[in-house]
């Protein structure tokens, strides 16, 4: 494994005084550096004595104003020209003789301007550092960081919301962004390219048996794992929970077919080991064709995505090749799909989950539960919202599902008030369409009225996204059913960026706070700030917070001391099937 010694780390931010539980007989690992480098708000370039790159860190990619930042194996002085105030190019020309080794400033500064690729000038100040073992040069540290510590902290914000914060690859929207980039660019019409959509098999079974934290472990891993796999120029993303995107570019389908067995031997290498358990992870992956002729970046994703569908349909660790078959690759998902899902309803194989929602200053105590949906296979095992929802919201049948769950947790409500216990409050997810329809109002409303249930046990969850997009119909869903007497809450939170501009709009009783920013608060100040900001904006508007993902005790005291109303998490209780209720049910429920 590459090694820094901690002199050369003492040039990240001093990650001895920050982590030295990390320090190893004087040495650093790089995946120990790395992590470090990834934290800070500033760009980090490692170079060898002539100037090549080696390293760059994740910020970079904002300071250039790309996705993929700066490449190892490139000349610095290429990859990352300088102007000064004119606009006038400045030499940055890092190579030296053997002989001049001692003649180079241990550290020098200088003001720059950096041309990002929008055509932006960036003004930000060099600090060059020297990187010796002994008297011998080992190569030089670039800290490359704005002028100003508002503008710092913006391209923090900035990356954060175009990356994965869990992986630092870049995430769904930016890939996506990507590839129309250069779908779009005037290239060479005979330039070919190959998509590859990677699904790793065993995830959801980590996830869900040894908990979030070791779920996030093992996708860091294989990110990592993938990362090493990759040539100059390509582009790898976190398009999913448990899927990853990669982008090979100028690249044929024999050399696509020779990259893939790489990538599948080295994950196969791979032993993924959390406490006493150990797990073999495997790929599933398809791959698309990608040239002048090919349709939008979106509809490429979906055809990879569909290829990589049928891959995993023929078992664990399968490659599917597809070139321009984006319809037989949909009639076959739509196909089963829609099948499934249908069947699941009618044969009433659809499973009601629930997950607490505790009241922090009450000492945990549950204020309400959320309901969950959950599928149960033909096998007899439980399939995971992440499969086929997605697929229900793509091919227009989300509604047939939304009102499935009103319908079954109305009537399990029903029973849970009838034995005596007053029953519990639920909040139940609202997807956009169903938040369009005009007739969905009045559905909830009838569905209310024949269970008997009080319209207070009820709260409806709707994802910032899908209210913005429906902004008229959700106004008149959420003022129809508080007119009732049930409550609102936006979910998810700050994932989107027009959160604050529609807020006021939005007549809610709780804000939930995005999980991204929730999970990894504790060691990111930026994260625990938009918590904070959050939450405190939500108090001088009335209303009350609820955190995501809060995983362990500390993050729940965390939470606890900075306001925030409720939680619910790994930390607290995973999702459970919804309890037996002895006596008549007043319909068919699928609980059982």
């Amino acid at each position: 494994m590459t090694e820094f010694t901690p002199k050369q780390v003492a040039y990240y931010g001093q990650l001895q005084d920050a982590a030295p539980d990390v320090l190893s007989d004087g040495r650093l690992s790089l995946a120990a550096a790395e992590l470090a480098l990834g934290e800070v708000a500033d760009g980090v370039v490692v170079t060898d004595c002539s100037g090549r790159i080696c390293y760059s860190n994740p910020l970079m990619s904002e300071l250039c104003g790309n996705v993929v930042g700066l490449l190892p194996g490139q000349m610095l002085r290429e990859s990352l020209p300088l102007y000064d105030d004119a606009g006038a190019p400045l030499e940055l020309d890092l190579s030296v003789s053997a002989s001049a080794n001692q003649e180079i400033p241990e550290r020098r500064e200088m003001r720059a301007n950096i041309r990002r690729e929008d055509g932006v000038l960036l003004e930000v100040s060099v600090q060059i550092n020297c990187l010796r073992d002994g008297i011998n040069l080992d190569g030089f540290v670039l800290i490359l960081r704005h002028t100003s510590e508002a503008r710092r902290i913006s391209s923090r914000l900035s990356w954060q919301s175009s990356h994965d914060v869990l992986t630092r690859l870049p995430n769904r929207q930016t890939f996506e962004l990507a590839l129309q980039q250069l779908l779009n660019s005037e290239a060479d019409p005979l330039q070919h390219h190959i998509l590859l959509y990677l699904d790793v098999y065993q995830f959801k079974i980590v996830n869900d048996t040894l908990g979030y934290s070791a779920g996030d472990a093992l996708l860091v891993a294989l990110a990592k794992i993938l990362s090493c796999c990759l040539g100059q120029g390509d582009l790898l993303g976190r398009v999913g929970s448990d899927e990853f995107a990669l982008l090979l570019k100028d690249c044929t389908l024999e050399e696509a077919k020779r990259i893939v067995t790489r990538l599948r031997e080295a994950v196969n290498g791979f032993v993924f080991r959390w406490e006493d358990s150990e797990t073999r992870p495997a790929l599933s992956i398809g791959a698309v064709s990608v040239d002048r002729r090919a349709p939008p970046a979106s509809q490429l994703l979906a055809s990879a995505n569909d290829a990589c569908g049928a891959a995993r349909d023929q078992g664990r660790n399968r490659v599917k090749f597809f070139g321009d078959s984006r319809k037989a690759l949909e009639k076959r998902r739509e196909s089963t799909w829609l099948t499934e899902i249908h069947a699941a309803i009618r044969e009433d194989r659809l499973l009601l989950y629930r997950q607490p929602v505790v009241a922090l200053r009450d000492k945990n105590r549950v204020h309400h539960y959320e309901v969950l949906v959950r599928m149960l296979g033909r096998d007899g095992d439980v399939i995971s919202p992440g499969l086929f929802l997605p697929a229900a919201e793509r091919y227009g049948m989300i509604d047939e599902v939304d009102r499935w769950v009103i319908h079954n947790i109305f009537r399990y409500m029903a029973l849970e008030q009838s034995s005596g216990s007053g029953g519990f409050h639920y909040a139940i997810n609202i997807s956009g369409i169903s938040l369009g329809d005009e007739q969905f109002a009045d559905f909830v409303l009838r569905e209310l009225t024949e269970a008997g249930v009080a319209p207070s046990r009820v709260q409806f969850e709707i994802t910032e996204t899908s209210a913005i997009n429906n902004l008229d119909r959700a106004l008149v869903f959420i003022h129809k059913l508080r007119a009732a007497g049930c409550s609102f809450a936006l979910d998810d939170f700050g994932r989107g960026a027009s959160s604050l501009a529609y807020l006021r709009q939005l007549p809610v009783d709780y804000l939930k706070i995005d999980g991204s920013f929730v999970r990894n608060m504790l060691d990111d100040e930026i994260d625990s700030a938009m918590v904070s900001t959050i939450d405190h904006l939500a108090k001088r508007m009335g209303i009350c917070t609820i955190a995501e993902f809060a995983e362990t005790p500390e993050l729940l005291e965390k939470l606890r001391i900075m306001g925030v109303d409720f939680a619910q998490g790994f930390g607290i209780a995973a999702a459970s099937c919804l309890p037996e209720i002895s006596g008549p049910r007043p319909s068919p429920s699928s609980v059982n």
